[in-house]
């Protein structure tokens, strides 16, 4: 008896949401059973009543497509042409898409659809709810549909307003398709924040008339770049010369030497042609005394050492050249995460 009274208990809760769901009143019931009635003016102020509602209560979009028509259709039969043209165009706003079907709706009401829709310089904008650009071969896929062909323009905008990149300025027919890689126009792949697909639909003199935009939610998860080596300092190196020694013996020499010579005439007794011989021998001694101790005194270099120092800058710049490439790859690498919001439409003034 209680697995009995269980199994009862499980059928009545699996039953009550479609219990539930039965039982919810249509919010286009009214309307609807008033306008096959040929209420006509009964169908509307209802129809109008449900479109009003808000909150959780707001009807959603299949519905309210649902109700503009059939609110265009009523006051086309109405004989009111201005209000089944607003009811039209707010239809369009939301879905450019729609077209009544002929077998429910006669060809008057059909017809002005149509004239609206042709005379409306508006579109629709249809995106992933995510996308994720993982390679430079991923793209965030934009959809638009026309009411009618006119120009438009596409951006992609901060959240302050400025232009991040255009994806497309020109003409556009019943539709059209744009890719956007995550990029600006420079190519640099966007920070993560919040950014705005915007769609200005134009007039025939240029004039913005009607604008959609899209929030874009950008996330990024970017790979740790690795730290580039530390400089090279001058501990790193070698010493690639050595202090020179032996400078002073060579200046001695040569003074000796040219003392030496300048006294040999003298001791010689040798006349003036010796004089001139004697002082020019000991000049050159002279010289060349302090022309060696000179030289001796610059360093000398040392191969092994300056090799080794060689190697080490090649090294380093090995290093730094190879860690730099891998952190391109990683940059490359970097993967986006977009997530659109709710279009909203607005005239412009």
């Amino acid at each position: 008896m209680h697995a009995f009274g269980r199994l009862l208990l499980l059928l009545l809760l699996l039953a009550c949401p479609s219990i539930g769901a039965a039982q919810r009143p249509d919010p286009l019931a009214r309307p609807m059973a008033a306008y096959r009635d040929l209420d006509y003016d009964g169908a509307a102020t209802a129809l109008r009543a449900a479109l009003a509602l808000d909150g959780t209560d707001r009807l959603g979009d299949a519905d309210r497509l649902r109700a503009f028509m059939y609110l265009g259709a009523t006051e086309t039969f109405r004989g009111k042409r201005d209000a089944a043209v607003d009811a039209f165009r707010a239809l369009l706003l939301i879905d450019t898409r729609y077209r009544p079907d002929e077998l429910v709706f006669p060809p008057e009401v059909s017809t002005l659809f149509q004239e609206t829709r042709i005379g409306l310089r508006a579109v629709s904008v249809v995106l992933p709810e995510m996308t994720e650009i993982q390679s430079t071969a991923d793209r965030l896929p934009v959809r638009i549909y026309a009411a009618s062909l006119h120009d438009i323009r596409v951006t992609i905008i901060d959240a302050v307003g400025g232009p991040v990149r255009v994806l497309h300025e020109g003409a556009i027919g019943d539709s059209l398709e744009l890719l956007w890689n995550g990029r600006d126009g420079l190519g640099r792949l966007r920070e993560a924040g919040s950014y705005r697909l915007r769609v200005t639909s134009r007039s025939p003199a240029g004039r913005d008339e009607r604008e959609v935009m899209v929030p874009l939610a950008i996330t990024r998860a970017d790979q740790d770049t690795l730290p580039m080596p530390a400089p090279l300092t001058a501990a790193t190196f070698r010493p690639e010369s050595a202090a020179a020694t032996g400078g002073t013996r060579f200046l001695v020499t040569g003074i000796v030497g040219a003392l030496a010579a300048a006294a040999l005439p003298s001791v010689a007794g040798a006349g003036s042609e010796g004089e001139s011989i004697r002082f020019g021998v000991a000049a050159a001694l002279g010289a060349a005394g302090a022309i060696g101790f000179t030289r001796a005194k610059q360093p000398r270099p040392i191969p092994e050492n300056i090799e080794w120092n060689r190697r080490q800058r090649e090294t380093w710049q090995r290093e730094v050249d190879r860690i730099q490439a891998e952190n391109e790859s990683r940059r490359a690498a970097t993967r986006l995460r977009i997530v659109a919001g709710r279009p909203t439409v607005a005239a412009l003034p």
